[in-house]
């Protein structure tokens, strides 16, 4: 549209153009006989000028006299010369009187003047050579060749005194010889002068015609700034009118395309200019064939190859990798039957050889004979298809060992079953756990925690087949699936095992630390068919071991273990019940810190349980027992009210603290907890603003239509919501937007080496990313050294804890952060 509509107000200016044309043969010929008409009588006029010139001449020359004449030009003169003395003869200036006979020195006619004052005395004079006052003083004195006058010099009616000129009469009497000649000549004059005034005449009668004629010839050349310099009402300045109208009409139009035609470029310059600086390739295809017809520069950089080598015929055939041609084609063909829009993931080669994701995003129209044409992007998106990859290998695998994690264990552990029962034969479930791991860890930190790990598993993956499955099920625990294996064959490979890890120490700060695990064996499908089930048994058999001296392996008994196991259980179970009832429990406040302002953002509540010796024991100690026995909710409902009353306990002292409480899973749905939760705010006055309730993600996406229901029945009291441990089930990411969150915390096992390992820094950003889309804030756990947050800060994390910033500490909440950040 921005070509064709200056071209249609072009084509109607010159059409009305084309009507002003038609005109002008008319005026012209209207033009030619007033023209003629015109000159005609002009002629005539003068020839009859010329006659009563000639018959006024004779007349004058008969009745006028040269003494006439000559009296009559010197009386003015006289008169004139008179006055111009009369100033300095008045003051007697002699200077003056001759700086203004001076100026009558270039008169050839004049031959002498002599100014007198009143008592008769000359004052000045001018006299030419050769000629002489003469000695008598008439007032009239002619004489052959002098004309003598005498006038007198006035001013303001006083007679200052008088002037006497003398006039030379060889111009007079050259004059008379000349009149006598003219007579003779003007007759002659006057026919020469009327020939030549009717040239003129038609010189300039035909002016306009030739300035018509000029400016013709120049909107001929294009010119269309020229315009015809004719002032006239006629039908000549008619015609000059419209021809200039003509010209600016069309130079109108001119400009406006030009206009137009420079937007266009310039616009063309602008897109071009986008498009090349886009990352994508901008390409038109005509089908069949996937043929381009165009495709912007971008192209060149895409597969390394010349745009003129993309629109050669079969570029597309040609560069498609083959795996992907057949459903590329099939693809293409089912979507281009009708206008739309598709997109396709596929692979090319490089002109280097290597192959390529590309994104197609293909929008169909369809040409005037109903043939589809494709207009669209080509991207490539072999980092975000790298990326994907990527996540999907670290939601199957642990991000330390890089082990296959429990969930994709447990699937192969489901095929192995599958196996085995399909071609009748025995295989075994390995459960492993590190004995004294935590002591380790709590005394040389996580860093070194996680390096322990990593050795061990590399010990264990020495010792095993290529068809064994190696997993770490988490935090200690590693299990190991062996598809085929006899009684001896895995006990062979129990002992092999427990060998690898004993027979070998890990020196650290000049200290030896001997590594020792506990093993539970499982066979499949004679003990289970059930991959939950089998996982619980062998974990009985290695608790088993475990308590039986460590460093050892057990097979699963149901006698033996079972019983061992309950009454373990049995035995927390007891201590749980005794720590309610004794008020045994107490919390712990462990700040959670802005790392970009360096200030406590809230604090999360921490349970801890006092032994019968007053140490301190962790939930992970006892949490699994109370869910197992129901004791789960008498241990939250204590948390709740306790750390609803800490926090309205700080309100009233005037500090503004908003603390953080778990809460498990098992309560969605449980109007029981929300009761108590509105009761405790209510009773104590807390403020809901300042709440924040944290579950974990498994719990969230294991029930999520009731932790939905959940989250918006209490932020509907004002309380905020955290998903933690959030990245650990990476394939529930999908599941986020459904839950109505302002927080989500990073799992720790991303985070600890997150100042070391770059696939670790891969997954945090995605998280990051997939959060702040969504408008949640990420909190990263585990932050234990400057890197660590320095990293966090780099990739987008606003909040951070970790022991480097604050350590968890009893009663009191801490004043501050333990280090700058």
């Amino acid at each position: 549209m921005l070509i064709e509509n200056p071209q249609n107000q072009l084509k109607k200016r010159v059409e009305t153009k084309k009507q002003l044309l038609k005109n002008i043969p008319r005026w012209l010929q209207h033009a030619k006989l007033r023209l003629s008409s015109r000159i005609i009588v002009v002629v005539v006029i003068i020839q009859t000028l010329v006659l009563i010139a000639i018959i006024w001449n004779n007349i004058r020359l008969i009745n006028s006299s040269h003494k006439d004449l000559l009296q009559q030009s010197v009386a003015a003169e006289t008169k004139l010369l008179s006055n111009s003395l009369a100033p300095g003869l008045a003051v007697n200036d002699r200077a003056t009187l001759e700086d203004v006979l001076s100026m009558l020195t270039d008169k050839h006619n004049l031959a002498y003047i002599f100014v007198f004052n009143a008592k008769g005395e000359i004052m000045a004079s001018l006299e030419q050579s050769n000629h002489h006052m003469p000695e008598k003083n008439n007032d009239l004195a002619i004489n052959k060749n002098i004309y003598d006058v005498v006038g007198d010099i006035n001013l303001a009616g006083q007679n200052l005194g008088h002037l006497r000129i003398g006039y030379s009469l060889h111009s007079v009497n050259k004059i008379a010889a000349e009149t006598r000649n003219q007579s003779t000549a003007i007759g002659a004059m006057g026919l020469l002068l009327s020939i030549i005034v009717t040239i003129i005449l038609s010189l300039f009668i035909t002016r306009n015609l030739r300035k018509l004629e000029e400016g013709a010839n120049a909107l001929k050349r294009g010119e269309l700034n020229y315009r015809i310099a004719i002032n006239a009402s006629d039908e000549i300045g008619e015609v000059a009118n419209a021809i200039d109208q003509l010209a600016e009409h069309l130079s109108i139009a001119q400009h406006e395309l030009n206009q137009k035609h420079a937007a266009l470029q310039r616009e063309t310059r602008y897109l071009q200019t986008l498009l090349n600086g886009i990352d994508a390739v901008i390409m038109e295809v005509k089908l069949p064939g996937y043929q381009f017809s165009y495709v912007s520069q971008e192209a060149e950089n895409l597969l390394g190859y010349k745009i003129s080598q993309w629109l050669k015929p079969n570029f597309w055939q040609n560069h498609i990798y083959q795996d992907d041609r057949a459903w590329l084609d099939k693809s293409i063909e089912d979507n281009t039957s009708e206008p739309g829009s598709f997109t396709l993931d596929f692979r090319m080669v490089h002109q280097l050889g290597h192959l390529l994701w590309i994104r197609a995003i293909n929008s169909v129209e369809m040409d005037k004979n109903g043939n589809p044409i494709i207009r669209g992007l080509l991207l490539d998106i072999m980092e975000q298809k790298t990326a994907e990859e990527r996540i999907i290998y670290l939601a199957e695998h642990d991000s330390l060992t890089g082990l296959i994690n429990r969930r994709r264990f447990q699937e192969e552990l489901e095929r192995s079953i599958a196996y085995a029962q399909r071609y009748d034969q025995q295989g075994a479930l390995l459960f492993i756990d590190l004995d004294q791991f935590k002591y380790i860890n709590d005394t040389y930190g996580h860093q070194y925690g996680d390096e322990y790990l990593l050795d061990v598993s590399r010990r264990l993956a020495r010792v095993l087949r290529k068809t064994d499955i190696l997993g770490r099920l988490g935090g200690d625990e590693f299990g190991i699936i062996i598809p085929s294996a006899t009684d001896e064959e895995t006990e062979t490979i129990a002992n092999a095992l427990l060998g690898a890890l004993s027979q070998e120490t890990i020196e650290h700060e000049n200290k030896l630390i001997h590594i020792s695990a506990s093993i539970g064996v499982a066979f499949f499908p004679t003990q289970g068919t059930i991959a939950n089930d089998l996982l619980a048994k062998a974990d009985a058999a290695m608790y088993t071991a475990k308590n039986k001296g460590r460093s050892q392996y057990r097979t699963f008994s149901e006698n033996e273990d079972e019983l061992w196991n309950m009454q373990a259980k049995i035995h927390w179970e007891e201590r749980i019940r005794w720590a309610l009832e004794n008020d045994r429990f107490l919390l712990h406040f462990q700040p959670v810190a802005d790392l970009n302002k360096q200030i406590i953002s809230h604090y999360e509540v921490l349970l801890r349980m006092r032994g019968k010796e007053e140490e301190l024991i962790t939930p992970t100690a006892f949490i699994d027992t109370a869910e197992r026995f129901g004791l789960i909710r008498n241990i939250d409902r204590w948390v709740l009210r306790n750390a609803i009353k800490e926090q309205a306990k700080r309100r009233d002292n005037g500090e503004q603290v908003t603390l953080a409480i778990n809460i498990s899973g098992r309560h969605f749905g449980s109007s029981e907890i929300m009761l108590l939760v509105k009761e405790s705010m209510e009773n104590f006055k807390a403020d809901p603003h300042n709440i924040i309730f944290e579950m974990t993600e498994t719990a969230a996406v294991e029930n999520l239509s009731q932790a939905r229901e959940f989250i918006h029945s209490l932020k509907s009291l004002g309380c905020r919501f955290a998903l933690d441990d959030f990245g650990i089930g990476f394939s529930s990411f999908h599941y986020l937007r459904n839950l109505p969150l302002d927080f989500v915390k990073i799992d720790g096992s991303f985070v600890r080496n997150l100042h070391t390992e770059p696939d670790d820094r891969i997954f945090v950003k995605a998280m990051v990313d997939l959060a702040s889309g969504l408008g949640i804030t990420c909190i990263a756990e585990f932050v234990e050294n400057k890197e660590i947050a320095n990293v966090l800060r780099e990739l987008g994390v606003e909040l951070g804890q970790g022991y480097y910033i604050a350590k968890p500490k009893a009663d009191t909440i801490p004043a501050g952060l333990d280090h700058v950040i």
